[in-house]
C-alpha cells in the first residue's frame, strides 16, 4: 500500500501523544527546551517488532550500516542511541497539525548520526535509501537534512515512534515524508537486508508503515 496522503494512523497518533511534561525523557541529560542546541530526550536501543510482536535489535556492521543480524541477542554491536531533538532544524514534514519532535539519532559509540547519505546523491523519487552512521558533532545546533529524525511519544504499549523523515522534494513516490525500514516479507516484518552488505537495510515508504517503524526502547 502508498500512501498518497497523510495516514489516519498518524492521526490518531496525535490523541495518544503524552504532553511535553510527560515525556519520558532522563532528567539528568535534558536541557532546557529553550536551548538552541541539540539534545538528547531519550535513550535506549532501536529496535523493531516482529509480526508475532516480537522485539528485535538493530545493530552496526563493520562499514557502520545499521543491520539486522538474526543472532542479534549475541551481538555487541547492538545500536544504542540518543534521539537528540533539535529546536533549529525545521520540520521536514512541514505539518504543524503532526506533533512530534524534530531531531537527530546520536550514536555515542561511534561519535555519529544515523544518516541516509544517498538521499542526497539521488533526485529519483524511486531511490532506495539505506541508512548509516556518520560523523556528526556533540554540539551542534542543525541537522544535516539527511539526518533529520521525527520522533512521536505515545502511550501505546509503552512505545516510542522514531520516523527517518524528509523533505518533501525528493520523497519517494506517494510517500508523506515518514520512512520505517523495508521488510523482507511482510508475513513476519522483519527487516529486507542488502545482499552483500553484511546485513544492512533499507528504509522505506512503501509498505504498511506501522509494520515497519522503528523505536527506541
Amino acid at each position: 500500500m502508498i500512501f498518497t496522503r497523510i495516514p489516519t494512523f498518524l492521526l490518531l497518533l496525535v490523541a495518544a501523544i503524552h504532553p511535553v511534561s510527560a515525556l519520558p525523557v532522563e532528567d539528568s541529560s535534558i536541557k532546557e527546551r529553550s536551548s538552541s542546541n541539540c539534545h538528547t530526550i531519550l535513550k535506549g536501543h532501536l529496535v523493531g517488532f516482529d509480526s508475532h510482536n516480537k522485539q528485535f535489535s538493530f545493530v552496526t556492521n563493520s562499514a557502520n550500516e545499521v543491520a539486522y543480524d538474526p543472532n542479534w541477542k549475541k551481538s555487541k554491536d547492538q545500536l544504542y542511541v540518543n534521539f537528540q531533538e533539535c529546536p533549529k532544524s525545521k520540520d521536514p514534514i512541514g505539518d504543524e497539525d503532526i506533533i512530534g519532535f524534530v531531531g537527530r539519532m546520536y550514536v555515542p559509540a561511534l561519535n555519529g548520526c544515523v544518516s541516509s547519505p544517498a538521499y542526497l546523491q539521488s533526485t529519483s523519487a524511486n531511490a532506495d535509501y539505506y541508512p548509516i552512521v556518520t560523523p556528526c558533532d556533540a554540539t551542534t545546533s542543525s541537522v544535516a537534512e539527511d539526518s533529520l529524525w521525527k520522533y512521536f511519544p505515545s502511550d501505546e504499549d509503552n512505545r516510542n515512534f522514531m520516523f527517518w523523515a524528509t523533505p518533501p522534494n525528493r520523497l519517494q513516490k506517494g510517500c508523506v515524508g515518514l520512512y520505517g525500514y523495508k521488510t523482507h516479507d511482510k508475513s513476519d516484518q522483519l527487516p529486507f537486508t542488502r545482499p552483500g552488505h553484511n546485513g544492512a537495510i533499507e528504509f522505506s515508504c512503501d509498505t504498511e508503515i506501522l509494520e515497519s517503524t522503528l523505536f527506541i526502547q
